[in-house]
């Protein structure tokens, strides 16, 4: 019956210790656009263990590009440590995009302000990771593995005939499940510590 007592204290402990973890995420880029002219836009740095966060968005591509026009954007950010995350994005049905797609990349040694958003000099896309074509209106990546690193998104499609076009997306990142487990197992090493000393 103690024993059942104890485990229960712990897991409570360690749902309490991921919640507030959880509860102190932070967003890093909020509504950052796509800056023109410039060959990345760079998102800032993504902590995992955070829960960290971020949007983005290319308002009125069409004023970049034309109109019937392809495009192709580049959005870099960092990871550190490792995690897994997702980065989708989408557009409304009077924004509408063609050919919508997104791609995950790693980074081969782009050039990039600091800062977020920051103008990227430089773009250098390494490895393919992901490729998503949209499903309606929205595509999703489901990343998980990634390790430390830059990372670079890519988002294309063609504007639309008349009217504007623009897209809107998200990213947020998670520690691996082995982190969480290791947390857990820390958690259960400290509530088995308090439960000798008593």
């Amino acid at each position: 019956m103690r024993l059942m007592k104890f485990i229960g204290t712990t897991v409570a402990l360690g749902g309490l210790a991921l919640a507030a973890q959880s509860a102190s995420a932070a967003t890093i880029c909020s509504g950052c656009e796509v800056i023109d002219g410039a060959a990345g836009t760079y998102l800032g740095t993504y902590n995992p263990l955070d829960f960290d966060n971020g949007t983005f968005n290319h308002t009125d591509i069409q004023a970049d590009v034309g109109q019937a026009t392809p495009f192709n954007d580049f959005l870099l950010f960092d990871l550190d440590p490792a995690g897994r995350g997702s980065i989708s994005a989408d557009f409304t049905r009077f924004t509408s995009i063609t050919d919508f797609e997104g791609a995950l990349w790693t980074d081969g040694g782009s050039t990039c302000d600091m800062g977020a958003p920051a103008a990227c000099s430089a773009v250098v896309p390494g490895t393919e990771l992901y490729r998503v074509s949209a499903t309606d209106d929205r595509w999703e990546i489901v990343a998980n593995g990634l390790a430390a690193g830059r990372y670079i998104i890519q988002v294309t499609g063609s504007t639309r005939a008349s009217g504007p076009s623009s897209y809107s997306g998200q990213l947020s990142f998670v520690p691996e499940p082995g982190t969480l487990a290791l947390l857990g197992m820390g958690l259960f090493g400290v509530g088995l510590a308090r439960r000798r000393k008593a």
